[in-house]
């Protein structure tokens, strides 16, 4: 697996987990610390990526989403 498509699932798994939280972090903090370097990977992704590498994305998310929700 690429080390930008790890990177990213990383950032989403970190959003996933303060979610999971009993306290609400800020909004700010949410944006800054978690939403801001995903879209940053993704962009990254898109613009210098492969087929492969959004493949691979796709699959990664997948697998956070069932592990969650045991889809």
């Amino acid at each position: 697996m690429n080390k930008i498509v790890k990177r990213t699932l990383g950032h989403f798994k970190v959003l996933i987990e303060h979610s999971l939280r009993p306290y609400e972090p800020s909004p700010e903090h949410i944006l800054k610390r978690m939403i801001k370097p995903i879209c940053q990977d993704v962009r990254m992704m898109h613009m210098k990526g492969t087929r492969n590498d959004s493949w691979e994305f796709l699959k990664g998310l997948a697998e956070e989403c069932k592990a969650i929700f045991n889809l």
